[in-house]
C-alpha cells in the first residue's frame, strides 16, 4: 500500500516530522500543520529541498476553526487526501496538585480536542478516498503514569475516541488505526524532570515507531504497540493492575 497525499500534525518536529519525512521519502505529497510557524517553514523548505512535494499550513489543533481553515486549503493544494496522521501534542507534565489548571486543561485540548478536531475536519477527504487515519495515544493510556494525569487522562480519551469512532469510519471504509507507544526519543521528553517514569529505560528512535506503525496501516491494524512488549503492559493492566500501580509507585514519583 502507498499514499498519493498525506497529512501530517506536529510536523515541524519529533514523531510528527519523522512521519512527513517518510511519507514524502516514499512518494507522498505531504501537508504540513504545526503551531510553530518558523519551524514549520524550514520543515516544509527543506523537504522541497529534497525535491518531494510538500506544503505547509501554520494551525493550533486545539482551535476548530483553524484546523478547519488549514485541512481544507491543503487537501485542495494537495489534490485529496489518502493518509492522515495526528501527531501533535504537549507532554504538560507534573503532580496534580502542582499543576496550574489552565496548564493541565491546555493539555487536555491540545492532545485530545487537536485530534478529534483534525479527524472531523479531514474525514470529508478521507470517505472520498477510502483512506486511513492514525492517532498516537501512548503507553500511558494503557495505564496512567503518575505525574502526568494531564497526559494520561488526554491519552486515554485518545484511545477511546478511536474505538469509538472506528467503527463509524470503517461503514465508509476509512481505517482508523490508534498507535500505542512506550516512550520516543523526540523533543517532547524535556518536561522529564517533572515526571521521572520518563526516565526510565530507553526511547524508542522516532523512526522506529514510524516504521512499524506505517506497516500496521498498511496491514490495515486497527491497533499497534511499539515495541511490542506494551500489550504486556495492557495484559497486566486488564489482569492484575495492582502490579502497575505498584511499578508507578516505586519508579515514578
Amino acid at each position: 500500500m502507498t499514499w498519493r497525499t498525506a497529512i501530517v500534525t506536529g510536523a515541524a518536529s519529533g514523531i510528527g516530522r519523522c512521519f512527513a519525512e517518510t511519507l514524502a521519502g516514499q512518494g507522498a505529497a505531504v501537508g504540513l500543520v504545526d503551531v510553530a510557524a518558523t519551524a514549520l517553514t524550514a520543515m516544509a523548505e527543506t523537504l522541497r529541498g529534497r525535491g518531494f512535494a510538500a506544503e505547509s499550513r501554520v494551525a493550533d489543533v486545539s482551535a476548530a476553526d483553524q484546523v478547519e481553515a488549514a485541512v481544507h486549503e491543503l487537501v485542495g493544494k494537495l489534490g485529496g487526501l489518502d493518509l492522515l496522521v495526528n501527531c501533535a501534542a504537549i507532554l504538560g507534565p507534573g503532580r496534580l496538585a502542582q499543576q496550574p489548571a489552565d496548564e493541565f486543561e491546555r493539555t487536555i485540548r491540545i492532545d485530545l480536542f487537536g485530534t478529534a478536531n483534525v479527524l472531523r475536519a479531514a474525514l470529508p477527504a478521507l470517505r472520498q478516498s477510502r483512506g486511513a487515519a492514525v492517532c498516537i495515544a501512548s503507553t500511558a493510556a494503557v495505564h496512567g503514569w503518575p505525574n502526568m494525569a494531564a497526559y494520561s487522562s488526554a491519552k486515554f480519551g485518545v484511545a477511546g475516541f478511536c474505538d469509538a469512532v472506528r467503527p463509524e469510519l470503517a461503514r465508509d471504509g476509512v481505517l482508523l488505526t490508534c498507535v500505542f507507544p512506550l516512550l520516543i526519543d523526540t523533543p517532547l521528553l524535556q518536561g522529564a524532570d517533572r515526571a521521572p517514569i520518563l526516565r526510565q529505560g530507553k526511547p524508542i528512535p522516532p523512526a522506529a515507531v514510524v516504521a512499524k506503525t506505517l506497516a500496521g496501516v498498511r496491514k490495515r491494524r486497527a491497533r499497534v504497540f511499539v515495541p511490542e512488549t506494551v500489550r504486556l503492559v495492557a495484559a497486566i493492566h486488564g489482569l492484575a493492575p495492582s502490579l502497575l500501580d505498584w511499578y508507578g509507585r516505586r519508579f515514578g514519583m
